[in-house]
This record gives structure tokens, C-alpha cells and sequence, in this order.
């Protein structure tokens, strides 16, 4: 039988390797799973603030002018995402000359928690996405 001092002496510490490695993956995969959330909730309000600046500028009685709506729409939609909105990560690209629709296109960047190669590899920071309303003539 060998002393207890010398059995095993040659593995000490090599737990600490696989603890270390196993914690990296585990904050990797917590940082995706918040960036996930994160775009979800970010995609919605961008499209739901965007929806709404269409339907404003769709509504505009004066057809012939409806443009002129158009940066009282923005104004609405910067201030509905507060910060986020100030701070430019949303825009907006008009169409609203064709009498039928409003056409709404948006990009919006995303700030990122994880490395830029891996949000960019899942397009998890960058939306872009095409809004139609169509208007509805008074009678």
C-alpha cells in the first residue's frame, strides 16, 4: 500500500482546467441567451414604433402632401424608443408618393454583448425589415 502523500500527486489540480473551461462555456452560452432575449424584445419595439409612424403618415388627409407627414412620424418614432432612438441605432427609409401604401423600411443595429464575429455569424445585432400600410381613401 502506498502513503497517502504520494498517491495521485502527478493529477493535483487538474479539476481547475475543466472547472475553468466548463464556466467559460456555460457565461458563452448565458451571454447568448441574453442577446437573444434582448433582439426579440428590441425587434419588436422597433417594428411596433415603425407600424405606427406608417399608419400615421398612411393617414394623412392631404394625399398630395402626405411626405410633409412624414418627419412628425420620425419624431414620434425616436421618442417612442427613447434612448435607443436617440441614440440613432434605428432608422427609418420612406416611400409615400404612391397613392395605395406607405412603404417603410427599417434598419436598426442592435448593441451587442457577445464578440462582434459571433453576433455577425447569427445575425443577431443587425434587423432589417420592409412595413406596407395601405391607405383608405374618405369618401
Amino acid at each position: 500500500m502506498t502513503p497517502p502523500s504520494r498517491r495521485g500527486s502527478g493529477e493535483r489540480g487538474s479539476g481547475l482546467i475543466g472547472t475553468s473551461a466548463g464556466f467559460l462555456v456555460f457565461l458563452l452560452l448565458l451571454f447568448a441567451a441574453v442577446q437573444i432575449l434582448f433582439n426579440l424584445y428590441a425587434n419588436t419595439m422597433v417594428t411596433t414604433a415603425a407600424h405606427e409612424a406608417a399608419m400615421k403618415v398612411a393617414g394623412f388627409d392631404a394625399y398630395p402632401d402626405r411626405c410633409a407627414a412624414v418627419p412628425a412620424a420620425e419624431a414620434a418614432f425616436i421618442e417612442s424608443l427613447g434612448q435607443y432612438g436617440r441614440e440613432g441605432h434605428a432608422t427609418l427609409t420612406w416611400t409615400c408618393n404612391d397613392p395605395q401604401r406607405v412603404i417603410v423600411r427599417i434598419t436598426a443595429d442592435h448593441p451587442t454583448m457577445l464578440p462582434k464575429a459571433v453576433s455577425g455569424l447569427f445575425g443577431l445585432s443587425h434587423m432589417s425589415k420592409v412595413i406596407e400600410v395601405r391607405t383608405e381613401l374618405k369618401r
